[in-house]
């Protein structure tokens, strides 16, 4: 198959499997936010001595952040939304399963790895969330705990992980396993 070809009958891949991708991460989220709001939670209270820190589930799509040693009024101290993290699966999806010339074995396996892969990279956005929750957005507490450079480093590290890594992540990864499928192979001379 030429170069046109495969880019054609992957960008119309893409297109069909947008729906059926988005209907999955739907289907998944109700799943998949507390599995991601513990496993942060859990990556958080491995970082802290003593461990105060609860990610408290506020369904359908946000988790609350509580500390034990510092009260609120509202009963919480920050929200997150979960659902943003993730959402780019959708694309992940529909980039993997409209690979042309691909058996479906193999785009599968490919699927598997890079959800794992980002799984891990979920948890930890989240768990960078946190860290910008506390340093940055609780006025006194984060003036009196962190450093001028704490906070913008926890900053910096929250945004770029939600917004240029989060999005170009599925890309990435996507690149990572089918960057063959792109790149023509060189014919040995002899």
């Amino acid at each position: 198959m030429d170069r046109r070809a495969w880019a054609n009958r992957f960008v119309i891949g893409i297109l069909l499997w947008m729906v059926p991708a988005s209907i999955a991460w739907i289907g998944l989220t109700n799943v998949y936010n507390p599995f991601l709001t513990k496993a942060a939670e859990n990556l958080v209270r491995l970082t802290e001595s003593p461990s105060v820190t609860r990610l408290l589930a506020k369904p359908p799509h946000h988790f609350v952040i509580t500390r034990t040693d510092v009260p609120s009024a509202k009963g919480w101290l920050y929200s997150v939304r979960v659902t943003d993290t993730h959402f780019p699966l959708i694309m992940m999806f529909a980039f993997f399963l409209a690979v042309p010339g691909v058996p479906w074995k193999k785009k599968l396996e490919n699927l598997a790895w890079a959800c794992l892969i980002i799984i891990f990279f979920h948890i930890f956005s989240l768990f960078l969330w946190v860290k910008f929750a506390y340093a940055t957005q609780l006025g006194e507490f984060s003036i009196d705990n962190y450093s001028p450079t704490q906070r913008n480093v926890w900053g910096l590290a929250k945004h770029l992980a939600d917004l240029p890594f989060k999005l170009g992540m599925p890309l990435m990864l996507w690149a990572t396993f089918y960057i063959r499928e792109l790149i023509p192979q060189r014919r040995s001379q002899e």
